[in-house]
């Protein structure tokens, strides 16, 4: 009985151990278990802080991203309209350059063409003068006498000298004091005389009278002033009415 009941006692005390020893381990396991959980929510906690950060982080560059992207969107489209507005306007630069070259190169050739048909066109009328002038002084010679040649002169004469009269002298310089008197036939002193009143009258000086003779006048007088002449021979009139003439027949008239 004695064992039995030591026997009992020791299996109840190694019971009662054992069950303080679960219950201990039990609570260790449990404190370890609830620290260990405690730490993995901290940690957890602080991943997601950190997560949280990363993506604010993340999300602030991303917006930098974009603004930056429209700014240099925005950069390139002014740049292409400035590149745009300065290609128009070398454009437009190049083409009035050679539209102005075109014009200067095209009122060359019309001057020259014009100058051209301006010498073309004295060389005709010269040649055109030139047989005018042989045919009617050959009608003239073969029809008139002698005596109604002269007459015809001294018509010619008369209405210059009274023509003259009415002239406006102004052009000629006051420096000049001759005039060079070129006539059919020999001027009379009757002649000579009126031209030097006259002159005198509008010039207010006296002319040295210079008399030559050109046989080819077909009658009437040519006064020469230096560079400037009044023209009254039959010759300047001639040529004045086939100018006349022919200016009428291209205006149709």
């Amino acid at each position: 009985m004695g064992i039995l009941m030591e026997n009992f006692q020791f299996v109840i005390g190694f019971l009662t151990l054992m069950f303080i020893v679960v219950v201990f381990i039990s609570l260790a396991l449990r404190w370890v278990y609830i620290s260990s959980t405690k730490g993995a929510m901290k940690r957890l906690e602080e991943d997601i802080a950190k997560a949280n950060a990363k993506q604010a982080e993340l999300s602030n560059k991303l917006k930098q991203a974009e603004e930056e992207l429209m700014k240099r969107k925005a950069e390139a489209r002014q740049l292409a309209d400035k590149m745009r507005a300065e290609a128009e306007e070398a454009s437009k630069a190049e083409r009035e350059r050679i539209l102005a070259e075109a014009r200067k190169e095209a009122e060359e050739i019309i001057t020259k063409a014009q100058n051209t048909k301006e010498k073309i066109r004295q060389e005709l009328e010269k040649e055109f003068d030139l047989k005018v002038y042989e045919t009617t002084m050959k009608v003239l010679n073969a029809i008139l006498s002698e005596k109604a040649k002269r007459a015809f002169d001294e018509v010619l004469v008369e209405e210059f000298l009274s023509s003259l009269k009415e002239t406006d002298m102004s052009r000629i310089s006051p420096d000049i004091n001759e005039v060079d008197v070129v006539t059919q036939n020999p001027m009379s002193s009757t002649v000579k005389a009126k031209i030097s009143e006259i002159l005198r009258n509008k010039l207010n000086r006296d002319i040295i009278i210079k008399d030559s003779v050109d046989t080819n006048l077909g009658g009437g007088i040519i006064l020469k002033f230096a560079s400037m002449a009044l023209d009254g021979s039959m010759r300047n009139l001639i040529r004045e009415k086939v100018y006349t003439f022919m200016s009428q027949a291209e205006q149709g008239t």
